[in-house]
Parts: structure tokens; C-alpha cells; sequence
């Protein structure tokens, strides 16, 4: 049905397609478009010649004034390329200014029929793009007054016509303009009442009733007309109760109806665009008598001029997500109609890609930033309050078990060993005097001082032997540069370097909250570090912290890791990239549950 459709759709665009003789009408409509405004120095249509090559001029303004070379090339490229095109010739003749030239095809349907060709006084690419959309609209217009007999055109028709375009194209939105369109052509044809209606999903919906801006509340006006342009639309005819004397037989069961109610007789013509019915133009006159042949021929050339500008501005209003569906479903019945077995190989072969990303499973990697540490850290603290004296070893150097590693200042310490040696001199002295002398009293209290004495010096002994730090065990040194310290003060208890034993590391992986779901103690993985990308590393998962840290603004679980081998390359501070193989997936879900993870968790977050 929609195949018989669009061919008679197509049979109503060309009717009645006849170019011979003058063209007063042709040359009216011309010469009106071009003197709207100033900027147009020139135009004129050519036609091209049935098996000629070349094409010849039709219409001119003005008159007088021979067709340049360039507007004739500009029109010949025009119909070469069916399409619009724009020239700025090297030398201008309108004025000191720089002209240009363009060019419009006029074809109607599949037939080719000529171009329209105007120069303009400025190069300004604003101005010329804006004369261009109006050439391309007026394009409409010369094509109905070419397709029409001559004899039955009159000069005041284009003029009729062009008002029509400008009631149009003088409104942004669609009801507006069709409003202004009904509005403008029932007072020009002294219709009873005129109405636009658009094609919707298979039905009509009402968008314009002349002299009438709320329309809404009569609902049952509203279904009888729609049903009369439904019965139009449905035989992709023009139907008119009563019927013309001399026209075939068509159903007018529902513009049988519409005359009864309204007591007006009416005719509904089809909105052609493109091969397709768009929309239908209802018209009611006084009386109950046909319209003529002549009449009713002129109210089709109207409707195939308004066609295509209420499509355009119909499209115009189309949500983003129509556009898109309508070019799917176009781009999807051009496809299926090619004879060519390539798109569709290409299409099969795209649906079999497609099922193996969702049933082919693949392994799933968990990826994370990691980093390597020392396997155990042992911190050297002050074991004093005091100065740096000297720093011996620097970040990076391999130390011996017993290595002298930091030296504090001692003077003071010495200068107190000193005070408790003498001490301890003098006591034992006072001991073995008053034992001489038998004073057991003196030899008590001696004894008690020369052991308190001693007891002294060998804490300052110990304190001298620990401002000495010396290293715990063998390994390097992670922190702790104090080489540009020396003097600083220090208190007891201060950290003043790390020391990690050699070949001895853990990995640490910083796993997003969002995967660590997926991460167990005894996973695989691999590692590739930023120094050394092309090696891959084995490791084993050994423990996963329960707890949460917040780095780089991102809440992450530390996974503790063992790796497999150590190489000699291997320093604690490297960073990579570590992957946890967490199981098998489909690719397809690989690649778009970070996506759908989000949609579910924003879909709670609006309370769906």
C-alpha cells in the first residue's frame, strides 16, 4: 500500500510538467525576487534543451543586459553537479566591491530541468550564504511555474505565489508559519476556511486553522476534518465533495461528512515532498458546488510549493533522538534494497563479531597503580637529644651489618666521662683512706659513692657507643639524607633514616573499591613497571587490607603481593602498573561494565 502510495505521490509532483513558449510568469516571479533587495545585480534562469548539451536562457533580469560568461558557467556547473554552487569571479562588474556568483539546480524529482542564477554586489560569505538559502527556497517556486502550462499562468500568479513563500518562511515554528500560511491564503482566494495538517506516525494531526489561534476545543470539528485529509492522504489523491465533473471515481465518504456538518463544499489536497505525503491542505468555500479543473490544478501547484518548506520546518522541530531514528530507518530500507551482497557480507560479518565479544569468554584483568617496597623497613631513630656530626652513608648505598651510618657530636658526653672518671678516682681514694684508718662510717659511705660513680660513667659510656648509629643489617638505604644537615639538632625519638634489606621486596597495589570485589589472596598477576614497560613480572596476591585509603581522590584497598623473582633490577620506589587476573568474562562485558556499573549506581541515586 505504501509502494502505491509514493507512486502516486510521485505522479502528483508531475502532473503536469510542459515548458514551452514565453513565460511571462517566469519572468514576473524573477524579476520580483530580485528587486527585494540590493544586493542582487543580476539573475536569471536557463533550461536545459531536451538531448542538447548545453543550456539556454528562458528568463532575464534585467532584460536589457547580455548574460555574462560567468553566470552562464556558474549555471552549466550547477546542473553538472546537481548541486548549489558559489563563484567569485577575479574581476567584478557591479561596482567597486567584489561580486559573486550562485547557482541553483532545478530539478523536479528525477527530471532535471534546468539552473537559476544570480550575481550579487558583495563577497560577504554572511550575505552570500543568507541569498543562497532564498535562492535555494525560491528554486521551488520556478520549478512548479516551469512544470505548469504556460497558458494557464498568469504574471499575477508568481506575485500570488511569493506572497505565499513570504507568509511562510516569515515565521520561526512550524504552527506559526502554517497559521500564517492558511491565514494569508484564505484571504487571497476568499476561502471559507483553510487548514494545514501534518503526517504523524501514520495519522494527521491538525497544526493550523485559518483565523483561528485556539482551535483545540472543538474536538469533533477537529476529527471530522482530520478524517477528510486521512481519506486524501490514504488514496494519495486530491479529493474534493463534490466531486469534479470529469474526475475519476474516489472515495469522499468523510469529505461527505465534513460538508454536511460545515454546509461548505471542500477539498483536500496531499503535501508532496521528496515522493512522500507530509501533511494534507484542507480547503472549504462557499457553496456546494465542485471547484473547477482550472481551480483545482492551482490549488496543487500551491500545495507542491508549501510541501517542501513545511517539511523543512518540521524537520527543524524534530527532537535529536527522531532525527536519528528516521536516518536509521532510512539508511536501513536503502540498504536493504541494494543488489550489491558486500554491505550485507559486511553487516553479517559485523553480527557475528558482535556474538563472539558476547559468548566468547576472555580473561579479566583487574589493573591498578602499584609500587615496590622493601620485604621489612627498620627505622634508625635518635637515640638522643644532640647535633648531627657526621652522615657517613645517602639514599641508595648498600651497607654492611655494623657499617658506621651517622655520628652525633660528643663533646658534651665526653666532658661528662670525664667528671664521673675523676669521680670515681677520688672515691676510691676516700675508700681505701678510710679503710686505712679503720672509720667504717667513711669506708660505707665511699663505697656507696665510688658505685654510684661508676654506675654513671658507664651510662655516659653507653651513651658515647650509641651516638655512634651503626647499621642493623645488611642492605640500603631507603631515606635519610643528612649530608646537608650537618649541625642540625635532633631529638630523641627522631626518625633519621629507613634501611630495607637487599633482594628482598613486596609489591603494593593500589586497587579501586570498585574491582576490589574481584581481588583474592592467591590470584596471578603480572606487573610492568614505568622504568622497565617490556618486562612483565609474575606475582602472587598474599593479603588484601580490609580498609580503605583515600589516594589521588579515589577510595583504593592496598593488595599486598609476593613477587615470583626478584631481579637484580628491582629498587624500592618503582612504580607500575600491576594486572590481577580475576577470571574469565565476555569481552563484551569487559569493555562496558565500568558503564553500566555507573547507570546503576546514578539510577539508585535518583531513587529509580
Amino acid at each position: 500500500m505504501s509502494d502505491i502510495k509514493e507512486n502516486k505521490a510521485q505522479e502528483m509532483t508531475g502532473r503536469t510538467q510542459s515548458t514551452s513558449g514565453e513565460m511571462p510568469a517566469l519572468e514576473s516571479y524573477l524579476q520580483t525576487f530580485c528587486e527585494r533587495t540590493s544586493d542582487v545585480a543580476e539573475g536569471a534562469v536557463l533550461l536545459v534543451e531536451s538531448g542538447a548539451a548545453d543550456i539556454n536562457k528562458v528568463a532575464q533580469w534585467p532584460e536589457q543586459r547580455q548574460l555574462s560568461l560567468t553566470m552562464s558557467s556558474a549555471a552549466k556547473a550547477a546542473v553538472q553537479r546537481l548541486r548549489s554552487v558559489t563563484i567569485i569571479p577575479t574581476v567584478s562588474e557591479y561596482g567597486s566591491e567584489q561580486s559573486c556568483i550562485i547557482a541553483v539546480p532545478l530539478h523536479s524529482g528525477n527530471r532535471l530541468l534546468g539552473a537559476v542564477v544570480l550575481a550579487i554586489r558583495t563577497s560577504d560569505s554572511e550575505i552570500t550564504t543568507a541569498r543562497l538559502a532564498d535562492l535555494e527556497q525560491a528554486a521551488t517556486t520556478l520549478v512548479v511555474l516551469l512544470s505548469t502550462n504556460p497558458a494557464a499562468t498568469r504574471p499575477a500568479d508568481a506575485a500570488r505565489l511569493l506572497q505565499l513563500q513570504t507568509a511562510l518562511l516569515g515565521q520561526d515554528s512550524l504552527a506559526n508559519a502554517a497559521g500564517a500560511f492558511v491565514n494569508e491564503l484564505t484571504a487571497m482566494l476568499k476561502f471559507s476556511r483553510s487548514s494545514i495538517g501534518m503526517m504523524e506516525h501514520g495519522h494527521i494531526r491538525i497544526i493550523a486553522i485559518s483565523n483561528s489561534a485556539d482551535f483545540q476545543n472543538h474536538q469533533d470539528l477537529l476529527r471530522t476534518m482530520g478524517s477528510a485529509m486521512e481519506e486524501a492522504a490514504d488514496q494519495a489523491e486530491s479529493v474534493a465533495s463534490p466531486p469534479l465533473e470529469d474526475d475519476k471515481p474516489r472515495i469522499h465518504l468523510a469529505h461527505s461528512a465534513l460538508v454536511k456538518r460545515t454546509g461548505n463544499a471542500a477539498c483536500s489536497i496531499p503535501l508532496v515532498s521528496n515522493g512522500q505525503i507530509i501533511g494534507v491542505l484542507c480547503l472549504e468555500y462557499q457553496g456546494v458546488t465542485s471547484p473547477s479543473r482550472e481551480a483545482m490544478v492551482w490549488y496543487e501547484h500551491i500545495a507542491t510549493l508549501v510541501a517542501p518548506l513545511l517539511e523543512l520546518k518540521q524537520q527543524a522541530e524534530r527532537t535529536w533522538y527522531a532525527r536519528v531514528m528516521e536516518s536509521v530507518r532510512a539508511g536501513w530500507a536503502k540498504f536493504l534494497q541494494r543488489d550489491n551482497p558486500t554491505p550485507k557480507i559486511a553487516l553479517g560479518a559485523t553480527l557475528l563479531a558482535i556474538a563472539a565479544l558476547t559468548l566468547i569468554p576472555a580473561t579479566y584483568r583487574v589493573g591498578a597503580q602499584a609500587h615496590i617496597e622493601g620485604a621489612t623497613q627498620r627505622v634508625l631513630s635518635a637515640p638522643a637529644d644532640g647535633f648531627i656530626q657526621r652522615a657517613n652513608v645517602r639514599p641508595g648505598d648498600v651497607v654492611k651489618a655494623g657499617d658506621v651510618l651517622i655520628e652525633l657530636a660528643d663533646q658534651d658526653l665526653l666532658l661528662e666521662k670525664r667528671k664521673w672518671e675523676s669521680e670515681v678516682i677520688q672515691q676510691e681514694n676516700n675508700f681505701s683512706g678510710a679503710l686505712a684508718r679503720q672509720d667504717r662510717t667513711q669506708y660505707a659511705i665511699s663505697q656507696a659513692k665510688a658505685t654510684q660513680a661508676r654506675a654513671e660513667l658507664e651510662l655516659i659510656e653507653q651513651q658515647l657507643e650509641r651516638s655512634r648509629i651503626v647499621a642493623p643489617m645488611e642492605g640500603v638505604i631507603l631515606e635519610g639524607d643528612l649530608s646537608q644537615s650537618l649541625g642540625a639538632p635532633v631529638k630523641r625519638g627522631d626518625t633519621l633514616m629507613k634501611l630495607a634489606p637487599r633482594n628482598q621486596y613486596r609489591l603494593m597495589i593500589d586497587v579501586d573499591e570498585r574491582d576490589i570485589a574481584d581481588v583474592k589472596a592467591g590470584q596471578k598477576g603480572y606487573l610492568a613497571l614505568s622504568a622497565q614497560p617490556v618486562e612483565k613480572m609474575a606475582f602472587v596476591v598474599e593479603r588484601v587490607t580490609p580498609m580503605a585509603a583515600v589516594k589521588n581522590g579515589r577510595n583504593t584497598f592496598e593488595v599486598e603481593a609476593k613477587l615470583v623473582d626478584n631481579s637484580l633490577f628491582l629498587r624500592p620506589g618503582l612504580q607500575g602498573v600491576a594486572k590481577i587476573e580475576a577470571g574469565s568474562r565476555p569481552v563484551i562485558w569487559s569493555l562496558t561494565y565500568r558503564i553500566v556499573d555507573w547507570l546503576r549506581l546514578t539510577l539508585w541515586t535518583l531513587g529509580a
